[in-house]
């Protein structure tokens, strides 16, 4: 199903998406941890060579990364949450805005705001019918989706289901055809916006590292649009 990928390309998708959901999410004390151990970038090497990435690519996103094995976990959690901080909210607005239909708006002349711009309803749209809401009963916040790390989970889903890994939910149909579609209608052009604003403006190596990660994901794994 989808692409003409087999399914274990589907599941190195789903692994790169994961991983840059986790980056661009508030960071948590696992992905600390992971940073921490090398686990971390064990996973974006994995994931890099299996997508046929060039060494050079590779050896700079993992030097980036490599600087964080054995430090102290609260002190690398601390830092990446400051620095998530100073990129995606800042004191008046972000940097770099992490929400799709924001950036959008603006790219329009409009002003951005969260939950209502066209292509923030779009997506929410787009999720649910595949299955995929917010549980506020359950906890969840109820924060908008388009927010790039909470795409990239999406993301990560249609590859899983792709796979085969997953099943949709019952009387959910998710066609051969949804991830091109909603990686080109929503994602690619603000992902490449995103990614090169993340690294031109992030202080710290982690983000760096991802936006560079970002970069290649969506050089080698995103479709391309049709002319």
């Amino acid at each position: 199903m989808g692409d003409g990928k087999a399914p274990d390309e589907w599941m190195y998708g789903a692994t790169a998406f994961e991983l840059l959901s986790l980056a661009f999410l508030l960071p948590t004390k696992d992905t600390a941890e992971a940073l921490v151990a090398g686990e971390f970038a064990d996973a974006c090497e994995e994931v890099l060579v299996a997508l046929e990435c060039e060494s050079a690519a590779r050896d700079e996103i993992t030097s980036f990364l490599s600087g964080y094995g054995g430090k102290d976990a609260e002190e690398v959690f601390h830092v990446l949450r400051t620095e998530y901080t100073y990129l995606f909210v800042g004191e008046r607005e972000p940097r770099v805005t992490p929400f799709i239909g924001v950036w959008a708006a603006h790219e329009r002349g409009q002003k951005g705001l969260l939950f209502v711009n066209k292509e923030s309803v779009e997506i929410e749209h787009f999720m649910r019918d595949r299955g995929v809401t917010k549980n506020l009963a359950a906890g969840q916040v109820n924060d908008p989706v388009d927010h790039i790390g909470t795409v990239f989970e999406f993301v990560k889903y249609l590859c899983l289901v792709n796979a085969k890994a997953i099943q949709a939910p019952e009387n959910v149909a998710i066609e051969e055809g949804d991830y091109e579609t909603f990686v080109c209608e929503y994602v690619s052009f603000y992902a490449r916006w995103f990614a090169d604003q993340v690294f031109e403006q992030a202080r710290c190596p982690f983000y760096k590292a991802m936006a560079l990660f970002l970069g290649q994901v969506l050089e080698l794994f995103a479709p391309k649009r049709s002319a």
